[in-house]
């Protein structure tokens, strides 16, 4: 669960090397100290993940389904989604499962609500935001859990599709971290790494084109086994003793 960030309004992409990673490291080391400060999980990934950003800008924009989500200003808001319309959805789709998702785990769509004021370049400011607001979707079609060992294996998912630097930097930590308590997580990092990899790209998928569309459906539209089996949920108490 992620709390509300204040966020940079300089542009990020145009720091130095050396200022936006002494700044991604400083907000990396305060995650490893308060790992319920969880805004700041948010702080690094925008740092860290900046400069690469022309190549994930030209894998993304090079798919015609991300240029249609663009054009139309698509988004995955507390202005698009009434979570208690998804969850009347028969129990097998997509929406209802998300509704479900969310409301189980205390979370709402509005996190995310507006653009990033870190990228100033639209696009950029874009594909940011889409692969932020859809974040809870790839729990739900991977069925990753949302304790510290489902966001550690969903990480390395995102690394697997996006390559963003962030994602793999907080997979191997968060492995290192939890493998002490649990050799799970092994399994899990590795299984959700090579499905990353394996997965259509979920970064352009048009969700809310399918909320009525049976998730086993659009798990199998997304190269994901239509009932993987549950990643996580294992460490919540482990790591909070």
């Amino acid at each position: 669960m992620m709390t509300t960030a204040v966020e940079p309004t300089e542009d990020i992409a145009a720091l130095p090397a050396a200022v936006r990673w002494r700044r991604a490291l400083a907000a990396l080391s305060r995650i490893l100290a308060h790992p319920e400060e969880t805004e700041r999980v948010l702080e690094f990934t925008t740092y860290a993940n900046a400069g690469g950003g022309q190549q994930r800008m030209a894998f993304f924009y090079g798919d015609p389904r991300s240029r249609r989500l663009y054009d139309e200003h698509r988004a995955l808001d507390s202005h698009t989604i009434d979570l208690d319309e998804l969850v009347k959805l028969p129990a097998d789709t997509l929406g209802h499962a998300y509704a479900s998702f969310m409301k189980q785990n205390g979370l709402t769509p509005d996190v995310f609500d507006g653009t990033p004021k870190h990228f100033h370049e639209p696009r950029a400011a874009y594909l940011v935001q889409r692969v932020r607001q859809s974040h809870d979707l790839w729990h739900v079609v991977t069925n990753a859990k949302t304790d510290p060992a489902g966001e550690i294996a969903l990480q390395a998912f995102t690394f697997a599709q996006l390559r963003a630097p962030s994602a793999g930097i907080l997979a191997a930590l968060g492995t290192l971290r939890t493998i002490r308590y649990s050799r799970q997580i092994l399994r899990d990092v590795r299984e959700l790494y090579r499905l990353g990899l394996a997965a259509d790209n979920l970064a352009v998928f048009p969700w809310e084109d399918h909320w009525a569309t049976p998730l086993a459906e659009v798990r199998r539209l997304l190269g994901i086994p239509a009932q993987p089996r549950a990643i996580g949920g294992y460490t919540a108490d482990l790591l909070a003793a």
